[in-house]
């Protein structure tokens, strides 16, 4: 990534983890779109996070989610992954319920996802930021 990064960001779980623990080049994107950009997370992400999360390490990643933007999934965000995960799987494309859920949020926060799974969010609505990458 090169150069401040302006806008709006969602963290994938990928994103969490690699963040959480200290790999390279996420860790430092991360940090950079804390302090340049609006940075949210949705319950998805925050629930699979938390399920390999030992109990010890709860309260500073608390302190970290508070941090940061909550986006609640509306009726609209259902209906755009539900319309995703159907018209993926007629192009023999099988995607998850939770992927078409955060990429559904991604679309209506008007967001780019950070995430280390491109392969996962392969709608053309969905902005990425990949996080291993030392692209921009």
């Amino acid at each position: 990534m090169r150069g401040i990064q302006i806008g709006k960001f969602l963290l994938d779980t990928t994103a969490l983890i690699d963040f959480s623990k200290g790999r390279e080049p996420a860790k430092s994107k991360v940090l950079e779109l804390i302090e340049s950009s609006e940075v949210g997370v949705c319950a998805i992400n925050v629930a699979e996070f938390y399920t390999g999360l030992p109990l010890e390490k709860r309260k500073i990643w608390e302190e970290f989610f508070n941090s940061l933007l909550y986006w609640n999934k509306s009726l609209e965000t259902a209906k755009l992954a539900g319309c995703f995960r159907s018209d993926f799987a007629k192009k023999g494309q099988p995607l998850t319920t939770t992927d078409t859920l955060v990429a559904a949020t991604t679309v209506q926060e008007e967001a780019t996802l950070v995430t280390s799974n491109i392969k996962d969010y392969p709608m053309k609505e969905v902005m990425l930021l990949h996080i291993n990458s030392n692209d921009s």
